[in-house]
């Protein structure tokens, strides 16, 4: 006589709909008996999101008068779903509300409700994160603008001058004569350059005009870009000195405008943000992603972007 292991009945999923709470197995679980239940992971949401999740689930698990209030499934492919339904007690001539276990679907539509129910919670995580991010980065706005303008000068001073070191490596060739003493001359003039601080200024406008109408010079690039060969468009006046003074073209308050390199080096930032954005992308079950792009969850929330969800293969 041969005996079997019993699997033992683990919720993957619990939906409680009266109180807007879903918990679910984490993502780590690679099958259906190897986790434990005090680990799932619980996720609240609104009324917009279950609204739409009624929808996706149509009259056969959910109306106003026969209402879906718990939903669970299990590791063994069965569920748990109570509803409440409306009834008339003819002795008081009123409605009232009678709970009760519903069992009448299939396998194959409790499955869906579960599917369905994931992409509920994967977009409620998602939503979760998106308002945190967006209360610290208003909260952040708000309380360090001015520290932040300060410290993106002194910082924006140093980075214009280590993006450049290069420039004036004892290896590096000139590619038109002096080319590499204008490097060092504009290297020293921004060095030079004294960023005010907010104990110099009484109140926080006139800290914040001073650290605005604070201009740079543009390198010796920029200013090859502006007047070729150090002439004016008719190449033959010669232009203005470099890092003159009174020629307002060469001035900038803006680093990237200044700083070539500077650019550069903000360009591969900006590249590399894509990048993490990207391998940052919440990874989902077919069947699943397929549902949050049928619940067209940008019209609930229009900040919202389904477009970092793929497929998990």
């Amino acid at each position: 006589m041969t005996s079997s292991t019993p699997i033992i009945r683990k919720p993957l999923l619990q939906l409680d709909l009266v109180n807007n709470t879903i918990l679910q197995a984490p993502n780590s679980v690679t099958t259906l008996s190897d986790f434990n239940t005090s680990t799932l992971q619980r996720l609240e949401f609104d009324d917009a999101l279950k609204t739409k999740f009624f929808e996706m689930i149509g009259d056969f698990w959910h109306t106003a008068e026969d209402t879906l209030d718990f939903f669970s499934y299990y590791n063994d492919g069965t569920y748990m779903a109570q509803r409440s339904r409306q009834k008339y007690d003819f002795e008081s001539e009123s409605l009232y509300w009678s709970e009760y276990q519903f069992k009448s679907s299939t396998q194959e539509q409790a499955e869906q409700v579960y599917n369905t129910a994931r992409a509920l919670f994967a977009i409620a995580a998602k939503r979760k994160t998106d308002v945190a991010f967006q209360k610290t980065e208003a909260l952040s706005k708000e309380i360090n603008f001015f520290e932040a303008k300060w410290m993106k000068r002194l910082r924006e001073r140093q980075l214009m001058l280590s993006s450049s070191d290069w420039r004036v490596l004892p290896d590096v060739e000139d590619s038109y004569t002096g080319e590499k003493d204008r490097w060092i001359a504009w290297r020293a003039k921004i060095r030079s350059i004294a960023v005010p601080t907010p104990e110099q200024y009484d109140d926080k406008l006139a800290f914040a005009q001073t650290l605005f109408n604070q201009v740079y010079p543009i390198d010796p690039k920029n200013y090859r870009k502006l007047y070729p060969n150090d002439m004016l468009e008719d190449g033959v006046t010669p232009a203005p000195a470099f890092m003159d003074p009174d020629d307002a073209d060469q001035w900038t308050n803006y680093d990237d405008d200044a700083s070539s390199d500077f650019l550069n080096s903000r360009m591969i930032n900006k590249l590399m943000y894509a990048k993490n954005r990207a391998s940052g992308s919440r990874r989902i079950k077919k069947e699943v992603l397929d549902i949050i792009k049928l619940m067209e969850v940008e019209s609930i929330y229009p900040d919202f972007d389904s477009s970092l969800f793929v497929e998990d293969n």
